[in-house]
């Protein structure tokens, strides 16, 4: 069975390599999903506890709401920017959906096993990532 919760934040970002409007600084209302699977606990009844889902990605998400995904050192329109600026450190990092969902897998791995993480950056757009998928990235 599977389980999913939804969260929700806040966040700016820029994409200067791409072609279009979002090469511009904005915003987005960004809603993650994060779901988990397994067999219904015989005692419990859960598969897991929702709240413990909470308890692991609450404190991801107070991280990400109402900052600023990725700041570039050249501001530059024409530039080739290369460096990224995350929550203080430098790492390459272009604020992506696709690129932000790797990330966000990548601060839950060790504390909850999620099977499927999903982010909508617009109520039209939607970004997935299996667990298959990203082991197979790391």
């Amino acid at each position: 069975m599977e389980l999913t919760k939804t969260f929700r934040f806040e966040a700016s970002h820029v994409l200067p390599k791409h072609s279009g409007k979002c090469s511009r600084l904005h915003g987005h209302s960004w809603v993650l999903h994060v779901s988990v699977q397994g067999p219904i606990n015989p005692t419990t009844g859960f598969v897991q506890d929702f709240a413990d889902i909470s308890a692991v990605v609450q404190p991801l998400i107070a991280r990400l709401d109402h900052r600023h995904l990725g700041t570039w050192y050249n501001i530059d329109d024409n530039a080739q920017t290369t460096e990224w600026l995350v929550f203080g450190l430098k790492y390459d990092f272009y604020p992506t959906s696709e690129n932000l969902l790797v990330w966000i897998g990548l601060q839950l791995k060790d504390q909850l096993d999620w099977s499927t993480l999903s982010i909508e950056e617009t109520c039209t757009s939607r970004a997935t990532l299996t667990r298959e998928e990203y082991e197979g990235k790391t």
